[in-house]
């Protein structure tokens, strides 16, 4: 090598260094404390607006309420747009939006979506503030807030309801304060111009809208205070936050306020809080009902006995399915592993198993499912045990895998379990190849990570006749997979019905409903007059459980409506995705509009929409739009990127190596010019 030649390496290599170091510092500067959007194409930049939140969650009976307040201030000099997506539970249903500027509030309302957009979009272009919260996902939405001043503030409250999570003689709520990165899989088409950029064509159309950008790990974004005013109806014995170190206050026996302070969190790891009964406080039953609009609206729990008879031995073929992507990195991962170790450790030697581990791709431990025997057990030890957290998320591979239609044991009760943050976009895709391809097997779901996609893990579930398991505290990750392994081997309580009183069928949301695992409660809805007596009925193995509820039982509650109609729409949403008659998806969208309309409701196809009538901007004013950042999830070891994988590090790294590749070929025969290349 001559010494020009490494004159000329070594050149880059510190232009190399100077550029990352000019990143490095540009982004210190973020670090700071404000937040600069520069534009592609223009010198210029803008002080994006900051959010705080103000969190109300009531919890009545097996009903919470909740009214989030979003404070949005613009600290810049400029007028100025946020757009905000933030996360919700999976079966909130939002129904009220208030805008308040000043003393003004101005109520939204419902309207189908393109209408609300063009609502907004008008208002905006008018000088107008206004306000607009559309669903990207049931448990993934955005707030739009035009026009707001230079060095003033608007707030958008939004309201929502959904029922209380229950499982044997613990319930529980959770309030999502962030989104995992949503991976994103598509194909790049190469372009036919020589030397050109191929262009990258996502497998999920609305792609960019939920993926927002997210901001540097330990920042706190959304400074967010959470109270809880929780009244389930029974004396309470205990009542705790897993994630935070909340302040729990008692005011009755059956009542507890519970704060959690936006100074004592970072906004990073959904808010999770069970209580459970005192002594044998737990109700058996819970009976509810509204009228609205000449209409009764039911809601019905009922918690079958925990006693009712012992598990029976069957011989299993279990499918572990792990998510070894890199939204899982950090304690995710670490998690997931511990668990399956847990799992490996649970089988039998009557069982068959087998291990697949999923990112960019799939891999199996064995081509099938073997016995397990010792030798093959610590096989998959070693096997779990290097499993490390990188590449994207594939996982329709690893369903089509784990769901193959030719290698089953049909002998044996097939149980396939998935183990992921389900950090995905393309939800509607996976649960159609599942329900294309479960057959007789169940699939199970387990939550990992501290802001996990509990949308997609439950909806998996259910449509694989399995159950969702979310494991909040990583302390307790052998207590919840054993929680988990007593329903799967529990036997199921199958052709669930309620009836009547005299025999005849009554029909419910869900329909048909789904099997029960031990210590599950049944929870249905129920629209028209009830009958006096109300029987639920099913069956459990060759015999038959089933309770007598009476209607003159059931308790006024407002807000039930709100649930049976996200229920329906759920149900709707279902059969749509499911049918290829064009027809028929045009005829569930249409009914879906009509529940959303009459029960106002935000769903996939409506938004609610404010607007103050005067305007405020002067039409010449500039004004620039701003997507608020959301904050990096605990545990993840994510800080710049937008993607799934440490992809700053390796395109820094390839580019290098690429460089080097390329003066190496040519070095020795040509004249090397001078090469300055920077990247941020």
């Amino acid at each position: 090598m001559n010494r020009q030649f490494g004159v000329t390496l070594l050149r880059i290599f510190v232009g190399l260094l100077l550029c990352h170091a000019s990143a490095q510092a540009s982004w210190n500067d973020v670090e700071s404390g404000t937040l600069l959007v520069q534009f592609d194409g223009s010198e210029d930049q803008w002080v994006a607006p900051t959010l705080a939140s103000d969190v109300e969650l009531s919890v009545s009976g097996p009903i919470v309420r909740a009214v989030v307040r979003q404070t949005f201030h613009n600290p810049g000099d400029e007028w100025a747009e946020a757009v905000y997506v933030f996360p919700l539970p999976e079966t909130a249903a939002v129904d009220h939006m208030w805008l308040e500027i000043g003393e003004r509030i101005i109520e939204g309302q419902i309207k189908e979506k393109a209408a609300a957009k063009k609502i907004y979009n008008a208002a905006k272009r008018q000088g107008k503030q206004a306000s607009l919260v559309e669903q990207e996902r049931p448990n993934m939405f955005t707030t739009s807030v035009a026009n707001i001043p230079p060095g003033e503030s608007v707030k958008v409250v939004i309201e929502y309801q959904h029922p209380v999570d229950k499982d044997g003689d613990l319930y529980s709520l959770r309030f999502p304060m962030t989104i995992t990165p949503r991976y994103i899989p598509g194909t790049r088409i190469d372009s036919d111009k020589d030397n050109a950029v191929g262009q990258f064509v996502p497998a999920v159309a609305d792609a960019s809208r939920v993926t927002p950008p997210w901001g540097l790990a330990g920042k706190n974004h959304n400074p967010t205070r959470v109270q809880v005013d929780l009244q389930p109806g029974f004396i309470i014995d205990t009542a705790d936050s897993v994630h935070h170190r909340a302040q729990v206050e008692t005011l009755a026996s059956d009542r507890r306020l519970i704060r959690l302070e936006p100074g004592a969190h970072q906004a990073n790891a959904d808010f999770v809080l069970h209580w459970r009964p005192l002594g044998t406080e737990n109700p058996q039953a819970a009976f509810f009902t509204e009228q609205r609009d000449g209409e009764t609206y039911s809601l019905l729990m009922v918690s079958p006995p925990g006693d009712y008879g012992a598990a029976v031995p069957m011989a299993r073929e279990v499918i572990y399915v792990i998510d070894t992507s890199g939204s899982m990195g950090g304690e995710s991962i670490r998690q997931a592993k511990r668990a399956l170790l847990w799992a490996l450790g649970r089988l039998n030697s009557e069982d068959n198993f087998n291990i697949i581990e999923f990112n960019s791709d799939t891999w199996k431990l064995f081509e099938r499912a073997q016995p397990a025997t010792g030798g093959n057990i610590r096989k998959a030890r070693r096997f779990v045990e290097q499993l490390q957290a990188r590449g994207g998320t594939e996982m329709l591979k690893a369903i089509e895998a784990a769901l193959c239609l030719d290698c089953r044991a049909t002998e044996k009760l097939r149980q396939v379990i998935f183990l992921t943050d389900g950090a995905i976009g393309n939800e509607g895709q996976l649960l159609q190849s599942i329900d294309n391809r479960l057959g007789d097997s169940r699939l199970f779901t387990v939550g990992i990570g501290s802001a996990p996609n509990s949308y997609f893990m439950r909806k998996a579930a259910v449509a694989g006749r399995g159950h969702f398991t979310y494991i909040a505290d990583v302390g307790k990750v052998g207590e919840a997979m054993a929680q988990l392994f007593a329903k799967i081997e529990a036997p199921l309580m199958t052709n669930i019905e309620v009836y009547g009183g005299d025999g005849e069928r009554i029909a419910t949301s869900p329909d048909p409903i789904a099997d029960l695992y031990a210590g599950q409660p049944l929870v249905v809805m129920i629209e028209g007059q009830l009958p006096d007596q109300l029987m639920v009925s099913g069956d459990r193995g060759d015999e038959t459980w089933q309770q007598t509820l009476n209607a003159e039982d059931a308790v006024a509650r407002p807000g039930v409506h709100v649930l049976w109609a996200r229920n329906q729409i759920e149900q709707l949403m279902d059969q749509r995705r499911y049918s290829r008659v064009p027809d028929d998806r045009q005829g569930y969208r249409d009914e879906i509009v009509r529940l959303s309309l009459r029960h106002h409701l935000v769903s996939a196809f409506t938004s609610l929409v404010a607007v103050d009538v005067t305007p405020v901007k002067p039409l010449d004013a500039p004004s620039s739009s701003h997507t608020v950042p959301t904050n990096s999830p605990e545990g993840t070891r994510f800080g710049l990127t937008r993607t799934a994988t440490p992809a700053g590090l390796q395109i820094q790294l390839g580019l290098l190596l690429l460089i080097l590749g390329v003066l190496l070929w040519f070095g020795g025969s040509r004249r090397l010019r001078r090469v300055s290349v920077c990247y941020q």
